[in-house]
């Protein structure tokens, strides 16, 4: 039987980082005191090589991010790759007529993760064909439907007043967005605060984004708040008249 080849070594380590100016610095190693001039250029120019080490590593750590990126758009994401034949290889979890007898239970294993095998791990929600996020069982449309994910919150901004109650939009935010609307209903919000502060008499440009002072967004609630405690109290004395 052939033997195994024998495992490569590990690989050296990295070569010791060397103090820049390290010469100029020995012939100061003996001397008792220092003027300000030297010390601040030794500060300066070891602030320097370290701003240049962090600056590498950032570098380096976008690079990493953008591969694990790619590779999960890739996988997770909008994948160029269709399924040409009639059979279904898709794996829904929960769904046990997609089981096999004998590695059904180990596919399914493997799909809770979102890892192993080639199979396409599709949403757990009743009619949806979109592929489920990493380490759940639904897309990121449905996510709330998670009962175990912690990351995800609805949308808080009200789409309809119903004669129930108020109607939320209730999209998938990240729970860390303040505050908790989505993309839509934020730009939405930006475009109302410049109305309302153009309505105050104060120009802001449409390309940049708001920056009033707080004073200003104030008086604007304060009016708009008094515009509807009018409107009630009229449409409330208007009933009263008619009964």
């Amino acid at each position: 039987m052939d033997e195994f080849p024998p495992p490569l070594p590990p690989p050296p380590p990295p070569p010791p980082m060397t103090l820049d100016g390290a010469e100029n610095d020995t012939i100061f190693a003996k001397m008792l005191v220092l003027s300000k001039r030297e010390v601040t250029a030794r500060r300066l120019r070891r602030t320097r090589q370290l701003r240049r080490c962090y600056r590498g590593h950032y570098w380096a750590l976008m690079e990493e991010i953008k591969s694990k990126y790619k590779e999960y758009y890739w996988t997770y994401g909008k994948s160029p790759f269709k399924e040409t034949s009639g059979v279904n290889h898709a794996v829904v979890l929960g769904d046990e007529n997609n089981n096999n007898a004998n590695g059904g239970n180990e596919r399914n294993n493997n799909a809770a993760l979102g890892v192993g095998g080639d199979d396409v791990v599709r949403c757990a929600f009743g009619g949806c064909k979109i592929k489920a996020m990493a380490l759940t069982r639904y897309c990121h449309a449905h996510i709330l439907s998670d009962p175990k994910q912690k990351l995800y919150r609805g949308c808080r901004t009200v789409a309809k007043n119903l004669p129930t109650g108020p109607s939320y939009c209730n999209k998938p935010v990240l729970r860390s967005v303040v505050p908790a609307t989505c993309t839509t209903h934020y730009q939405l919000g930006e475009k109302c605060l410049l109305r309302a502060v153009k309505r105050a008499g104060y120009n802001v440009p449409i390309n940049r984004k708001p920056n009033v002072k707080l004073h200003v967004v104030v008086n604007e609630f304060v009016s708009q708040i008094k515009n509807k405690r009018k409107v009630a109290l009229k449409a409330a004395v208007s009933k009263v008249e008619a009964q």
